[in-house]
């Protein structure tokens, strides 16, 4: 179990689309655990981020014709709740203080009503000029978790 004063980090990937850009290796290396948002597209993509760290959470895309995962998830970290989804749904759940999706393939790191709206962007296909990204997830001594979007 880690100290009060030490980080939690989280690995935020979404969009590989079946390509293992080699720099995620690096950035995530040290994270606490993974979540994937959707359109791994094959089970390979899983491997190497479970080498990284074996705690992996990944949600299923509308390109995740052969995988087997969930379509949501409703997790909690240190206090906060975070729902993982891959299309942004109409509706935030309720009691939800993060949203976390894919699919557009480019990058969103806003407040809007009071819930964190965090895209990663996609870590395989660049879109519309959005270069590749991944996030980090960052909570530090009991404060919230900060997050940041890293350019492959």
């Amino acid at each position: 179990m880690k100290k009060k004063s030490e980080a939690y980090r989280i690995g935020v990937i979404a969009d590989t689309h079946d390509r293992w850009p080699a720099a995620v290796a690096d950035i995530f290396a040290g994270v606490d655990e993974i979540w994937h948002l959707g359109d791994v597209c094959k089970e390979s993509i899983l491997d190497e981020l479970r080498a990284i760290s074996p705690k992996l959470e990944v949600v299923l895309g509308n390109n995740d014709f052969t995988l087997d995962y969930p379509y949501t998830r409703q997790l909690e970290r240190s206090g906060e709740s975070f729902h993982l989804v891959h299309i942004q749904p109409a509706r935030i759940p309720p009691e939800t203080n993060w949203l976390l999706f894919g699919h557009t393939h480019r990058q969103c790191n806003v407040m809007e009503g009071g819930v964190h709206l965090f895209n990663p962007g996609s870590a395989g296909k660049a879109n519309k000029g959005a270069p590749a990204s991944v996030g980090i997830l960052t909570a530090t001594a009991g404060q919230p978790f900060q997050a940041e979007i890293i350019l492959l």
